[in-house]
């Protein structure tokens, strides 16, 4: 704006210089309404720009307060899936220990079945079962009837289940 002004000083300056009779009220009329419309064009633009940037900011605003509901709802979700996570683990414990129990009462059972039999019957049921699930069964027995089962089987088959049950007491110790 200064140099505008510079500048009509300059004209100015020459015209009187050269002895012409310029009427200097034109030339400032006409000079103010050029600075009047350049000013205006300005003040649209710091309109439109201040428009923009209110857009924007509003803009912005919108999209933070969706991320922050997005974000809120992946943390109620990853909470729900922490807490069936937990549910499931916890029945999985439950399920595992009810399924312990039921084995050691089969198990229970079936030695009680076993130590009420008579040595004869039961050297002759377990002759004729896997070596594996034979020696399981006598494992749940007391030395005794152990014994006594294991003088009245097949030799071989005694000698199979004793290794057997020899390799499962000394793998329980270790």
């Amino acid at each position: 704006m200064i140099k505008i002004f510079y500048l009509m000083a300059m004209v100015v300056s020459l015209l009187i210089a050269e002895n012409n009779t310029v009427d200097c009220n034109k030339i400032f009329a006409l000079r103010k309404q050029e600075i009047l419309q350049e000013l205006d064009r300005i003040d649209e633009q710091e309109q439109s720009l201040q428009a923009l940037k209110k857009a924007n900011e509003e803009l912005l605003a919108k999209k933070e307060s969706l991320l922050a509901e997005k974000e809120k709802a992946l943390a109620e979700e990853k909470s729900k899936i922490l807490k069936m996570k937990k549910e499931a683990l916890d029945i999985f414990e439950k399920n595992k220990k009810v399924l312990a129990d039921i084995k050691d009462a089969k198990e229970n059972k079936l030695s009680q079945t076993y130590l009420k039999m008579k040595e004869g019957k039961a050297a002759a049921i377990l002759d004729n079962m896997k070596k594996d699930e034979a020696a399981l069964i006598l494992s749940h027995l007391t030395p005794k009837k152990i014994s006594k089962i294991m003088a009245k089987m097949d030799p071989q088959n005694a000698s199979e289940i004793t290794k057997l049950l020899s390799d499962t007491s000394t793998s329980i110790s270790e």
